[in-house]
């Protein structure tokens, strides 16, 4: 059986991503029989012809994403592209898929009460925090690390209400620009207790148990409070991370979102007070 993932190209893992909306995934879809999908055909019995295009039903798709998995270990419906040649290199041998070069890691830091790194303590202002390289950072003397997916939740992480200690590490998660942290901060600190903290809608939440951390702060909802501060297309535009993160997470926060179809973001649980808590992955 062929390595497919040996000589996949940028275009190919595009077009291999797209076939993961709801829709296909549900009724399957034609594409054309070029690059990838000719390999999958011809040598995994994926689709059938007609013409110059391939018929892929439901079945079909998961058995691509299945390959693509067993074979590189990303996740055509969960894992976003990587953006820089060492992420791309982690899943694929050609890591001159990604059109961006390597570069070092800058990231994001502060603590609620001091900022204690490499061995100093650092007492910042409020909105202020630390850039360094992610390969200078030596050493953490904090209890806690939070990472946080957005910018302005990161920049605003004081005013949560949360039953974390009094001062943990909050570090930005990162973006495509400088490049996600997550997995290196979990790597390079396993004795530190991780916490992410992501959008509490499908894709936030497969995010944040991809992370390697070891808990999640999940926001403590009603239904009338979801149904007034959340949004339903982060839930329903984003359906097809539902089905694998819904049995992870604590039983009456599937019931809520379910049944309300609504996600929130970070930014509407700091701007409504909205606390948040820890559950442990």
């Amino acid at each position: 059986m062929s390595r497919i993932i040996e000589n996949i190209t940028s275009s190919d893992l595009n077009r291999l991503k797209q076939l993961f909306s709801p829709a296909k995934v549900k009724d399957g879809t034609n594409v054309v029989l070029s690059g990838v999908f000719e390999i999958f055909h011809r040598d995994f019995s994926v689709g059938i012809t007609s013409g110059e295009k391939l018929q892929l039903t439901s079945r079909d798709i998961r058995q691509i994403r299945k390959v693509i998995k067993e074979q590189s270990g990303f996740d055509l419906l969960t894992d976003p592209i990587p953006n820089s040649r060492t992420d791309m290199a982690q899943f694929f041998p050609n890591e001159k898929l990604s059109s961006r070069p390597v570069k070092e890691k800058i990231i994001k830091v502060y603590g609620l009460l001091s900022t204690n790194i490499n061995g100093r303590k650092y007492d910042l202002e409020e909105g202020m925090n630390i850039e360094i390289s992610l390969s200078c950072l030596k050493s953490i003397d904090h209890n806690q690390i939070v990472i946080v997916e957005n910018y302005e939740a990161f920049s605003k992480f004081r005013l949560v209400q949360s039953d974390m200690g009094s001062n943990p590490l909050i570090v930005y998660r990162g973006d495509k620009e400088g490049g996600v942290i997550s997995k290196e901060i979990a790597l390079a600190f396993p004795e530190i207790e991780l916490v992410a903290w992501f959008d509490t809608d499908p894709k936030g939440i497969s995010l944040a148990f991809a992370s390697g951390a070891g808990y999640i702060l999940i926001p403590d909802l009603s239904k009338e409070t979801l149904k007034d501060h959340g949004r339903s297309n982060l839930f329903n535009n984003q359906y097809q991370n539902w089905e694998q993160v819904s049995a992870l997470i604590p039983p009456k926060l599937k019931l809520l979102m379910s049944s309300v179809e609504k996600g929130i973001t970070q930014e509407s649980i700091m701007a409504n007070g909205i606390s948040v808590r820890l559950y442990k992955i």
